[in-house]
C-alpha cells in the first residue's frame, strides 16, 4: 500500500524542475516585498532620535479641542521637540507609544488630497517617527503598542499605512508585532520570507530594531474597503545625481479592527520610480 505523501514525492522526483518552480516562485514574490518594505525603510532611516528632558511640551491635562487643521501637541511630551533630516519637526511623547490626539470632524467635502488635520509627528517605540492626526487618528492602541482607530478615509488609510511600513521594516521583532496584533493579512505565507532574509543578514537586511520615519510624499487610490497607498521619496546620490523612489502597499478594512495590509503578491506591494510627484501630497 502507498504511504501517504509517496505519490507527491515520486512525481516531484521525475518532474524536480516543476516541483522547484512554485518554491523559486514563492522566493521570488518573497523577494519583492522585501524590496519594498527594505528599500523604503531604509531611505527613511535617517532620523537622529535626541534625548530630551522631563519637563512636557504641553499642558499635563486633555487637549483643548480647536480646528481640524490647528496643530495640536498631545497632553505630555518631554523634552524639545527637533527637527528630522527633512526639516520637519518632531515631537517626542512620555508614553512611547504615542501621545494619541483629540479628535474632531474633519471639515465636510474635504478632498481625497487633503492632508489629515492637526498632524504632529512623534517618536515612538524608541527611534520610529510616525504622524498622528486630530481628525483621522490614531485613536486607541493594540495589546502591544501599536497605534490603531485610522479613519475608514483616505487619510485614514495613509496614517496606518505610514506607521504599519515602519513596523514592516523595522526588523523582524517588529514584523513579529504587527503579526501578534493581527494588523497582517498573509495568504501565501510570504511575510515568513521576509523574516528569513532578514535573519540572514547581509546587504538590504533589517536588523532588529532599526530606525524607520515617514516618507516624504503620499498618495492614496481610496476604496472603502480596499486602498492602496504610494509614498514617495526624493533622493540624492553623493554623485549628485537624483531620482524620485515610490513604493506602494495595500490595505484592507476589516469591520472590528480597521485597516490592515493585505499581502497577496507583488502586485500588492512594489516598488519603481517616477519621473515626478507632481499630484502626490506632502501630508506631514
Amino acid at each position: 500500500m502507498m504511504r501517504r505523501g509517496s505519490k507527491k514525492r515520486d512525481e516531484a522526483q521525475e518532474h524536480p524542475q516543476q516541483a522547484a518552480e512554485p518554491v523559486a516562485a514563492k522566493v521570488t514574490i518573497a523577494i519583492a516585498v522585501v524590496t519594498v518594505i527594505v528599500v523604503m525603510g531604509a531611505i527613511v532611516s535617517i532620523w537622529i532620535i535626541l534625548n530630551g528632558g522631563d519637563e512636557p511640551l504641553a499642558s499635563p491635562g486633555p487637549a483643548t479641542t480647536g480646528e481640524p487643521g490647528q496643530r495640536q501637541p498631545a497632553p505630555r511630551f518631554t523634552g524639545d521637540p527637533f527637527f528630522d533630516e527633512l526639516g520637519r519637526p518632531v515631537y517626542t511623547p512620555a508614553d512611547e507609544r504615542g501621545a494619541l490626539l483629540t479628535q474632531v470632524t474633519a471639515p465636510s467635502g474635504r478632498a481625497a488630497s487633503e492632508a489629515p488635520g492637526g498632524i504632529v509627528l512623534q517618536v515612538v517605540h524608541g527611534n520610529l517617527v510616525l504622524p498622528f492626526s486630530t481628525t483621522d487618528g490614531p485613536t486607541g492602541f493594540t495589546g502591544n503598542g501599536i497605534a490603531t482607530g485610522f479613519s475608514r478615509t483616505s487619510q485614514g488609510a495613509g496614517l496606518a499605512a505610514a506607521h504599519y511600513l515602519a513596523f514592516l521594516g523595522g526588523g523582524n521583532d517588529r514584523i513579529s508585532l504587527m503579526k501578534e496584533a493581527g494588523l497582517v493579512d498573509d495568504e501565501e505565507g510570504l511575510l515568513q520570507q521576509v523574516v528569513m532574509l532578514n535573519a540572514q543578514g547581509g546587504e538590504g537586511a533589517a536588523r532588529d530594531g532599526r530606525t524607520q520615519g515617514a516618507p516624504e510624499f503620499v498618495r492614496v487610490e481610496y476604496h472603502d474597503d480596499l486602498s492602496r497607498v504610494y509614498f514617495g521619496l526624493r533622493l540624492t546620490a553623493p554623485n549628485g545625481e537624483t531620482g524620485n523612489l515610490i513604493g506602494w502597499m495595500d490595505l484592507v478594512w476589516r469591520d472590528g479592527t480597521g485597516w490592515i495590509v493585505k499581502i497577496r503578491g507583488p502586485e500588492t506591494f512594489g516598488d519603481g520610480w517616477a519621473d515626478s510627484f507632481e499630484g502626490w501630497s506632502q501630508w506631514w
